[in-house]
């Protein structure tokens, strides 16, 4: 059965057994459903970090994030690991990274015998329901309850004989950008901030602040769905998360592994657990968000997930929790997208990146033609790239390693965080280099990850 036969179909019987063997994973059961929290995550689609108010953007209009941040913990290093909407919510979702769930290129579908989020939370005695946007498959790996984003209210007003996970997934701001006038309080192209990963020009400035527009028009949905727990008197017993899938779908974002990509904006606001108005650097993953959703709801994972728990994050007991984090990007699958496969690894100051097909050129449907659809997408300010770069050769270097990239690459993002200077050759970071590539692949084989062999034989 597809998904779409099954969004508006409830799924009425949640199994409420406290030890069950999923994929060899087991859940137990700690505490009594009285004293569970509710859970509701709300997942925009393309928004980054560096396009978030709290984060540093002082042009970009996010008061209901912003707001939110000031009440509770604010995540600085939130990673997915795949920069586009299928995996990185199949990710989300499941506990393991894309290779291993299946589901590692745009639009196809996860292995048929992983266990995702409801088959957990309904094993704790949760509702898991996702309002909106769904772009996984297929249902029976992904078992919610599905609705429209416009039933929420609906659901939030009923009668809670039990705890619920409610994901509200919204398309905002996915392109495609609309450039009418703003309205009033609106982002004008004259006055907004280009993120220094971007060109700045005249047609870029307009794109993204059409874009920032659509940032601004989710942020009133954050909003919204936090005032509807607070007119149906759930805010103090419901934990409230904002998060993104990954970054905008801009040149040197989306579809890579640049940190506008991977890096994504997480903020959790938990009554009586997390403290008001705090920041940490622990390095998440995606992964990790499945084990802490079941600790959240009283269980206990043992198992084989990718990914564990950070509940002593929010609760402040640590200030770490992983030493590396990941990307893997497929390239294939993407409209007009070349082989073009990429795998990185991050530590807390240092991002390697393994370029696998160096020698082909690097296209999507960003490089590969104007978009059909109406408004503005990305590939008018690569058009527009193109045209000044035949008098810019700043602007032509920066394009042609957008499509031509080396094998490899190094940042120091302490010192670079757009990742603008690749320091691979640089005789003073050898051991880092060495440190990361060891540990990518052994990333790489503990994933069987296809390409590693690619690798081996090119090394």
């Amino acid at each position: 059965m597809s998904v779409c036969t099954t969004r508006r179909k409830f799924i009425k019987n949640a199994a409420l057994g406290c030890a069950v063997g999923l994929s060899g994973v087991s859940i137990h059961c700690k505490k009594s459903e009285k004293n569970k929290p509710n859970i509701f995550l709300f997942l925009s689609d393309d928004h980054g970090l560096f396009e978030t108010g709290c984060y540093g953007n002082d042009t970009v209009q996010t008061p209901h994030i912003d707001q939110l941040a000031s009440e509770g913990l604010r995540f600085t290093r939130m990673f997915t690991a795949e920069a586009m909407c299928s995996p990185a919510r199949a990710m989300l979702y499941t506990g393991l990274f894309p290779h291993r769930n299946g589901l590692h290129q745009n639009h196809s579908k996860a292995n048929a015998d992983i266990k995702s989020l409801p088959h957990y939370l309904k094993t704790l005695g949760y509702r898991v329901i996702l309002a909106g946007k769904i772009h996984v498959e297929p249902a029976s790996v992904f078992p919610f309850e599905y609705i429209e984003k416009e039933e929420t209210e609906e659901y939030i007003s009923g009668n809670h004989d039990q705890p619920f996970c409610l994901i509200y997934a919204t398309k905002n701001p996915h392109a495609p950008y609309f450039p009418e006038p703003p309205p009033e309080g609106g982002h004008h192209p004259e006055k907004i901030k280009i993120p220094p990963y971007l060109i700045n020009a005249p047609h870029t400035r307009e794109m993204v602040a059409a874009y920032y527009n659509k940032v601004k028009d989710m942020d009133k949905e954050v909003g919204q769905c936090r005032e509807l727990l607070r007119k149906h008197n759930l805010e103090d017993r419901t934990v409230f998360i904002y998060a993104s899938d990954n970054g905008p779908g801009l040149p040197f974002a989306k579809w890579t592994l640049y940190e506008a990509a991977l890096n994504v904006p997480f903020v959790v606001k938990w009554p009586g657990v997390t403290r008001k108005n705090t920041v940490t650097d622990a390095m998440c993953q995606f992964t990790d968000v499945v084990p802490t959703f079941i600790e959240m709801a009283g269980g206990k994972v043992t198992g084989n997930l990718d990914g564990s728990s950070f509940l002593k994050v929010l609760k402040g007991n640590t200030k770490t929790h992983r030493e590396y984090v990941y990307g893997t990007h497929t390239n294939e699958g993407i409209k007009q997208g070349s082989r073009y496969p990429i795998r990185s690894v991050r530590s807390s100051r240092y991002k390697y990146i393994l370029n696998l097909n160096p020698n082909h050129t690097f296209t999507n449907n960003i490089t590969e033609g104007h978009s059909p659809r109406p408004g503005l997408d990305a590939d008018e300010a690569w058009y527009e790239w193109m045209r000044l770069a035949e008098n810019d050769q700043e602007i032509a270097d920066r394009m042609n390693h957008y499509q031509h990239r080396p094998p490899e690459e190094l940042y120091d993002l302490e010192n670079d965080p757009y990742e603008q200077s690749n320091i691979i050759n640089d005789p003073e970071r050898q051991h880092e280099l060495k440190t990361l590539r060891k540990e990518l692949r052994a990333w790489m084989l503990q994933q069987k990850d296809p390409l590693l062999v690619e690798w081996t034989n090119n090394s």
